[in-house]
């Protein structure tokens, strides 16, 4: 599908569809930091043409019509190489092996998946791991988490949730 034309603002939600098809154009990510930029440079790249919202360099936590790369406070490194991200209305995981990861803090439900090229270190283990851990963050509340739920936390038709078998890496 080609890129609407920027006459008009787009909604957030097709916003997000076009930042889940423009990242699926990319190469597989092959570490966390790449998947991670990718996101931010693809996210900064999609909201300059289609929000109609001029970028703020220190946009804080209020909601001004345009979506921004998680903030580096609500930004965690594993020692697995993975980074966890909280944004107000979603979580990003980046594996080692640069597999990404979005899911809506409100339901949960995972928004967009992108298996990376890497190999992470530990194999399936490390998964299980990060995995685990990610859920263990969601079920906990922090006081420097945002409390919003925003409207970026809508699905886009085209990335449903993975089936089991392909959030164990496997595809039928």
């Amino acid at each position: 599908m080609p890129d609407p034309s920027p006459d008009e603002p787009l909604s957030l939600p097709q916003r997000l569809a076009i930042v889940y098809e423009r990242l699926d154009r990319l190469p597989a990510a092959t570490s966390a930091d790449e998947a991670f930029d990718r996101l931010g440079a693809v996210l900064d790249e999609v909201e300059d043409q289609y929000s109609g919202v001029a970028k703020n360099p220190d946009p804080g936590l209020k909601f001004d019509g345009r979506m921004y790369h998680p903030r580096a406070d609500f930004t965690t490194r594993g020692e697995d190489g993975s980074i966890h991200a909280v944004t107000k209305g979603n979580e990003i995981h980046a594996s080692a092996d640069g597999t990404l990861v979005i899911s809506s803090r409100r339901t949960g439900d995972e928004v967009y998946r992108r298996q990376g090229a890497g190999t992470a270190p530990g194999g399936e283990q490390a998964q299980q791991r990060v995995n685990s851990k990610a859920a263990k963050a969601r079920s906990t509340t922090s006081g420097r988490r945002p409390s919003t739920p925003s409207p970026g936390a809508a699905q886009s038709p085209a990335h449903r949730p993975a089936g089991p078998e392909q959030k164990r890496g496997r595809s039928k």
